[in-house]
């Protein structure tokens, strides 16, 4: 509470100095002033006006500058800090997953897929005009190594034309992988040959789906590798960790989570 009232204050006091400034080049009160003695006859009154003005000009640009040029520093060092934190919980994470398969680490990457809602579609589902629903790919830094994969999407409606796993996940809403990818992707997942050539280096990936609170499908998370991960089916350890980092994830940092989209596409 006190760090609010802090910041209102700071807030009223930077916009009241150029205000008065400005309020005392434009009005009559220096003038007043001047006629009441308080200001002595040999001041120029026209001159201190513009002086007035001028500093309030000053002032606004100087105030909103170092304003806007501290927050940005407070930004990037937050930012600085989120990046960090993502990233060592991650590590947490791949050590633990190592565990749980008997491996020394795992090199995994974690993508979360958002829906693409572009304006167009938003208006066509309010007039009930059916689009296919895309989930687009968002790479953290601190979580995920871009390599091909930036702008893929993956279509999850309607289910006839649902593509990948995230499609796959998207209509079974539960946890599901594919330890042989390098096989089936080509085959089993209705995906163009832009999709497949983006993710032709994978050789494992599980999914994850993230349930908003009236049980929608918020987003999907992807932990993918190059390398070759085997999974037991029953290797409930491996799994619960999975679900309680995504779950944990959303709950947390939920900026990571919101969706994306442009005008039309």
């Amino acid at each position: 509470m006190k760090k609010t009232i802090a910041i209102i204050e700071k807030g009223i006091l930077f916009s009241l100095i150029p205000a008065v400034f400005t309020l005392l080049g434009s009005s009559s009160i220096l003038d007043k002033l001047q006629q009441i003695g308080i200001i002595g006859t040999a001041v120029p009154i026209q001159g201190l006006k513009d002086l007035c003005s001028l500093l309030g000009i000053l002032f606004t640009f100087t105030l909103l500058t170092t304003n806007l040029i501290i927050h940005e520093m407070e930004e990037g060092k937050y930012r600085r800090q989120s990046q960090q934190l993502i990233k060592y919980n991650k590590d947490i994470l791949v050590n633990t997953l190592s565990d749980c398969l008997g491996k020394e680490y795992c090199n995994i990457d974690i993508r979360i897929f958002v829906p693409y809602k572009t304006i167009w579609w938003r208006i066509c589902h309010l007039l009930r005009h059916d689009r296919p629903l895309m989930f687009s790919i968002k790479n953290i830094d601190g979580l995920a190594e871009a390599g091909m994969t930036n702008n893929l999407k993956f279509c999850v409606e309607p289910e006839s034309k649902k593509q990948g796993l995230v499609g796959e996940c998207y209509h079974k809403r539960k946890i599901i992988y594919d330890d042989n990818l390098q096989e089936t992707n080509d085959t089993e997942y209705n995906l163009t040959d832009y999709q497949k050539n983006k993710t032709n280096d994978l050789k494992f990936i599980i999914v994850c789906p993230i349930f908003s609170q009236n049980r929608d499908i918020a987003a999907i998370v992807a932990f993918d590798s190059k390398h070759e991960i085997k999974v037991n089916g029953n290797n409930d350890k491996f799994i619960n960790a999975i679900l309680n980092y995504t779950q944990q994830m959303y709950e947390y940092v939920p900026e990571l989570f919101k969706g994306e989209g442009g005008l039309i596409w």
